[in-house]
């Protein structure tokens, strides 16, 4: 037995010490182990998706990204031309007054004004303003779907399908349109036909283009929906009473 009146030592038989241990006096090291065991975290499973759900998903997205996609291309087709103008305009005046208001730049001036620019920017504007309220329209639009479906946080789902569904469409689009562009190489302009059947590419283009959106928005909606879907509710045990 270890003697109390001095120090122990760790390597006395019957005394071992193990790092972290507290000495106690009668010269025993009692153990104090700062590294506690940590019970594993228990994960809840989440379900599947419920076809009712799945349904509201897949109908939000076609619903949801078709708008949306119309809306953007009303807010920013616009929003693009306004300031390609304005640019153009503001060096096309920089060069005219350098250059000393050359006769070239008074007639330029003249084609100008009888075009009527301020005619076209009340139009534009509408156009942009009716886009962006479509834009909003297409998300409010998309949550009150998901929620009547029983799907699980719809706006979070809302944005995260917007997200995924923006940038999928940029790759579909590039992939789709190489062989819309080689469709019409080798088109003779010179052919009766020729006219006819540009006008069936670009009517067969935007068919493809309505699908295609559509297809992204469904994937897109449902993968958020899946991903975002809510974990199982435990069930209470319930006691029969007499």
């Amino acid at each position: 037995m270890t003697d109390p009146g001095r120090t122990p030592d760790p390597a006395q038989p019957g005394n071992v010490y193990q790092p972290g241990d507290v000495y106690q006096p009668g010269g025993v090291y009692q153990t104090s182990n700062v590294y506690q065991t940590v019970p594993p975290k228990t994960v809840q499973p989440r379900p599947p998706l419920l076809p009712r759900q799945r349904a509201g998903a897949r109908l939000a997205g076609i619903i949801g990204f078709l708008v949306l996609s119309v809306g953007f291309w009303m807010l920013s087709v616009p929003l693009a031309i306004l300031a390609v103008v304005a640019i153009v305009s503001v060096i096309f005046r920089a060069i005219g007054r350098s250059s000393g208001n050359p006769d070239w730049y008074r007639q330029a001036l003249v084609f100008i004004d009888r075009l009527q620019p301020e005619v076209w920017i009340v139009p534009l504007v509408i156009v942009a303003v009716v886009g962006l309220v479509l834009m909003v329209v297409a998300l409010f639009t998309s949550a009150r779907i998901l929620r009547s479906h029983g799907v699980a946080k719809p706006w979070p789902v809302t944005w995260a399908a917007t997200g995924i569904a923006i940038v999928a469409s940029w790759i579909v689009s590039a992939v789709l349109s190489v062989p819309l562009q080689f469709a019409g190489v080798g088109i003779d302009d010179n052919n009766s036909q020729a006219l006819a059947v540009r006008i069936g590419i670009g009517i067969l283009g935007f068919l493809v283009s309505i699908v295609s959106t559509a297809a992204v928005g469904w994937l897109s909606w449902w993968l958020a929906a899946h991903l975002l879907r809510a974990p199982a509710v435990a069930e209470t045990p319930t006691s029969d009473t007499e």
